[in-house]
């Protein structure tokens, strides 16, 4: 490929194909050919420099120093003048390899592909996308794809922009995540009383709760909107490292539960567990350890007291005595 490489606009460096993974430096056309393709695909679509600058977004000047050598289009905009024209896109090097190959025909198959995979048609993709239709019917029949248009399907489908342009590489980009930006208001601090104790297991060890809330052994601070929180001190290793010994649970008995999440259990008999509530059917709970040494235990809703969420964990250092 050395004999290629002199043959490449200038302003880029001769170590290009080394910092090129995507393997997609076949698609900047060789200089010497570039003007005279330009001249060609306008004069073939029967228009003045003027004209074609308008349709490309460009003045006059600029097409002009295309055609005399000065400067050189974009990739995007080579292949606008492509469709513009109606011109095919230029051809790489002779004897390039068939990776080296924009083909007319698989730009068809690999937008078909992705229509078919989003269950959309022509339309609801180019909306989607936000292009206009026209530019989809054409890739359909085979016209070039922009950098800018495959980048925008990648934002928009995950499609690896390169594989959208030239099927090269992964078909599916990295995930990126745009999640919306919805916190959630975590209320004024307040000074949690701790009202007792609850065992992490289920191996025979337990502690009523001792205090009404608003009194206790200690307080946790803690910001919370719900008026009758309170904390409870672990005690056990069932739900190491999720909660370890000595610290504390945030619990807010008014806040709703639901599979998956932390609770606060407290059975008629006693025994008063923080758990994992996997799922409740038939009047049972059924609910899970951490730790997976110790396994699940499924209680009878007749069983059980109360169930309360947890809201937190608190460290022993945040424990004030009054």
């Amino acid at each position: 490929m050395s004999d290629v490489r002199t043959k490449y606009r200038d302003s880029r460096p001769e170590s290009k194909e080394n910092h090129d993974p995507s393997r997609l430096d076949f698609l900047y056309p060789p200089r010497m050919e570039m003007r005279n393709w330009i001249r060609s695909a306008r004069k073939k679509a029967d228009l003045t420099q003027e004209q074609l600058g308008e349709k490309l977004g460009v003045t006059k000047g600029n097409v002009s120093a295309w055609e005399n050598g000065r400067h050189e289009p974009s990739y995007a905009q080579i292949q606008e003048i492509s469709v513009v024209t109606k011109y095919p896109m230029p051809d790489s090097q002779p004897g390039a390899s068939a990776l080296a190959t924009l083909d007319s025909k698989d730009v068809a198959e690999r937008v078909q592909e992705m229509l078919t995979e989003t269950g959309m048609d022509a339309a609801a993709f180019a909306a989607k996308v936000e292009i206009p239709l026209e530019r989809v019917e054409s890739w359909l029949k085979g016209a070039a794809i922009s950098i800018v248009e495959a980048v925008a399907i990648q934002n928009v489908f995950g499609y690896n922009s390169a594989w959208v342009l030239a099927r090269v590489g992964e078909k599916k980009a990295a995930i990126q995540y745009n999640d919306e930006y919805r916190p959630k208001a975590l209320g004024k601090r307040k000074a949690l009383a701790v009202v007792g104790m609850a065992q992490l297991g289920d191996n025979g060890f337990w502690a009523e709760v001792e205090y009404p809330v608003g009194h206790g052994d200690g307080y946790i601070d803690w910001p919370t909107t719900d008026p009758d929180a309170y904390a409870i001190e672990c005690s056990g290793e069932s739900m190491r490292p999720r909660i370890k010994h000595g610290e504390f649970v945030i619990i807010e008995p008014n806040h709703p539960f639901q599979p998956g999440d932390e609770v606060l259990v407290k059975s008629k008999d006693g025994r008063v567990m923080i758990k994992e509530l996997a799922y409740k059917a038939a009047g049972r709970y059924t609910l899970l350890s951490v730790n997976e040494t110790h396994g699940r235990i499924t209680l009878e809703e007749t069983e059980i007291d109360k169930i309360h969420y947890v809201a937190g964990i608190a460290k022993p250092s945040m424990w004030r005595p009054d």
